[in-house]
């Protein structure tokens, strides 16, 4: 499993194979797009992009035990309810490379955040409120799950 704490130069590493051409397994996101998207949900958890819980509680409760307490990969087709449905986002960065560094970034800002505030628990949209430990936990299976969505694992 990737352990963006422990391991964050492998992360690295394993993304200079990622090349913008690179035709994603499923879904409909470039290269590009996918990069741009884990540092959205990074910038989520890292306090610079507060939200809201986006579907009931009970259900949130219900997808964070199927996502943060156990073995479960995360599913192919799921859609999380801050993205807009069949279509992509606009591309933030000019390039492929400048999406890596920004997601680097944002990483880093994720550490920063927690050292300063280790209680704090930013609202994941499908989730709800999580700890460090949990995001940390989300991020490996996010990360994961679009790793292999471009053949990188």
């Amino acid at each position: 499993m990737i352990d963006i704490v422990k391991n964050r130069p492998q992360v690295f590493d394993i993304l200079q194979k990622l090349q913008a051409t690179d035709i994603a397994q499923f879904g409909l996101m470039t290269p590009q797009h996918m990069i741009e998207h884990l540092s959205i949900l990074v910038r989520v958890s890292n306090g610079k992009m507060p939200q809201a819980l986006q579907i009931p509680e009970e259900k949130a409760a219900q997808t964070k035990q199927f996502v943060i307490y156990s073995e479960n990969d995360l599913p192919v087709g799921f859609k999380a309810p801050i993205l807009p449905k069949n279509e992509l986002l606009p591309l933030i960065f000019p390039d492929l490379p400048s999406a890596i560094a920004r997601l680097e970034k944002e990483l880093a800002d994720f550490d920063a955040f927690f050292a300063q505030n280790p209680s704090e628990k930013p609202i994941n949209p499908t989730m709800g409120a999580l700890t460090k430990q949990e995001w940390i936990v989300f991020h490996n299976k996010h990360f994961k799950h679009h790793f292999k969505q471009f053949n990188l694992l």
